[in-house]
């Protein structure tokens, strides 16, 4: 089976569930309560896991035992299976042995057991679902409400489906917002004195940093150089010691929240004063002091990402290729952000590779290239991105409500700007892939545009899939053209 884990709601835990979700697994969370006496339940429930292939973390509090089991995409996971399942587990785990006083009693008595899947986290992270998920276990080893318990049977379906189609999100969680840099720090109330800061420091050497809250709210902050420069004077002591550390803590820290971009947290950080540059960041939860993170951290991070893009980029126009492409629909799509996917392409590309040469063709798709980013970024949104498939394929992500204008935009740009490429030629025909003449006044751009509003289930592949279908219906008309679609249900 491996090693299993140990604790509740450790990192390492959290880690393990992305894990089994990313090779495409589901996770439960199983509970159990053992009225018998210490030795025989635990005896008993450690003969159970150690036949059960399935368990990966373990957690045991006085009676209390709870279990983290992987769950296959196959199985039978809805609220009446899993009745099923536990009532056989129970039968089980009694045959297994467990005795009360020396004597066997019957199957599974005083044995109380609760499970409930663990719903895969896109809004939330993933400690809030297992949290929930363990205290719906509880609630039904206390009820046994399986049949009727129409929530569970949404989260299963949930889980089912994000399994099934192979959820983007769980599989690659990535580094995306600087939530997921957040360590834990030292807090301290704004009412204490300064001497409790430094006694903080004074016992921990890896306290880079203390956060004063106010009634959970981050309010200021103080780094270790700063305090101990300031204790180190000739007056420091007297002058501090016993002093509120709202008196002397910086109150103009860089907070942010946990969902802002690491690249914009980036900007701001080094954006600060040099007095501050290496100051930590703090990062909250719904304005609630979450943790914080170090410029070291946010830095590496940053090369990380632009390593991985650099890799990935397209050489001819240094925009993000595929993978970034299909990684940045993954993120909008878990966010449930609304977009409009803008697939630009042009016709008879070849014709004018073949005509006037590849080195004018390259030409051409870098100020497709331009152009879309001039447009695009003007036009279509704060949030923009923009990636290149290859050759004269593009694809573009802006605000659903610019798209239209944008587009309409961008062709009328297109097109007059096009000529120029021709060296003065006056162009009337050109020729398809099949050799034959046809009727065309030189290359022309159709965009294929696919609106998804944020509620209906998608998938970066099935996107792909009707991004193809409808280039094809928009190249199928003459001249530049814009196709719009939404994805619904």
């Amino acid at each position: 089976m491996g090693e299993i884990g140990l604790g509740l709601l450790h990192q390492g835990m959290i880690q393990s569930i992305r894990k089994q979700w990313s090779a495409g697994c589901g996770v439960a969370v199983l509970y159990m309560h053992a009225e018998a006496p210490e030795d025989d339940s635990s005896a008993m429930i450690e003969s159970w896991q150690d036949e059960a292939k399935r368990v990966f973390w373990k957690m045991r509090l006085e009676h209390d035992y709870y279990f983290l089991l992987r769950m296959l995409p196959e199985e039978d996971w809805s609220p009446h299976g899993a009745s099923q399942w536990t009532s056989l587990l129970r039968e089980r785990i009694g045959a297994a042995g467990m005795r009360s006083g020396g004597v066997a009693v019957a199957a599974g008595a005083g044995l109380r057991i609760g499970l409930c899947a663990v719903e895969p986290a896109q809004e939330t992270r993933t400690e809030a679902s297992v949290f929930r998920s363990i205290q719906t276990a509880r609630e039904h080893a206390d009820t046994e409400s399986w049949d009727t318990d129409r929530a569970q049977a949404q989260t299963v379906s949930a889980l089912r489906r994000a399994v099934r189609e192979g959820n983007p999100v769980l599989a690659r969680p990535g580094v995306q917002t600087i939530g997921t840099l957040a360590s834990p720090i030292a807090a301290i109330a704004s009412y204490a004195h300064v001497s409790e800061a430094s006694y903080l420091f004074d016992t921990d050497a890896q306290v880079p940093g203390i956060v004063v809250v106010r009634d959970g709210e981050p309010a200021g902050l103080l780094m270790r150089e700063k305090l101990h420069q300031m204790l180190a004077g000739q007056y420091g002591l007297p002058l501090y010691w016993n002093r509120s550390v709202e008196r002397i803590m910086d109150n103009q820290p860089l907070i942010v929240d946990e969902g802002m971009a690491v690249e914009r947290v980036s900007q701001l950080a080094m954006e600060r004063s040099h007095y501050r540059l290496y100051d930590v960041v703090i990062i909250t939860r719904n304005g609630q002091l979450m943790g914080a993170a170090s410029v070291r951290a946010i830095l590496e991070c940053m090369t990380a990402l632009r390593t991985e893009e650099a890799r990935s980029a397209n050489p001819l126009t240094g925009l993000p290729g595929n993978s970034g492409i299909q990684s940045e629909l993954a993120r909008r799509i878990g966010g449930q952000r609304p977009f409009a996917m803008v697939y630009a392409d042009m016709d008879f590309f070849k014709w004018f590779n073949d005509f006037f040469g590849f080195g004018l063709g390259d030409e051409l798709i870098r100020y497709l290239a331009e152009l879309m980013e001039s447009v695009l970024r003007s036009m279509g949104g704060s949030d923009v991105f923009i990636g290149h498939i290859g050759g004269d394929d593009f694809i573009a992500l802006v605000d659903p409500n610019k798209a239209e204008a944008a587009c309409s935009e961008l062709i009328g740009l297109f097109d007059r700007g096009i000529r120029r490429f021709y060296g003065g030629e006056e162009v009337t025909s050109v020729t398809d892939r099949s050799g034959n003449m046809v009727e065309q006044a030189g290359v022309s751009l159709s965009l294929s545009v696919l609106v998804w509003e944020g509620e209906a289930p998608v998938s970066p592949a099935l996107i792909s899939k009707q991004a193809a279908r409808l280039k094809k219906s928009a190249k199928s008309i003459k001249g530049s053209i814009c196709v719009m679609e939404h994805l619904t249900e």
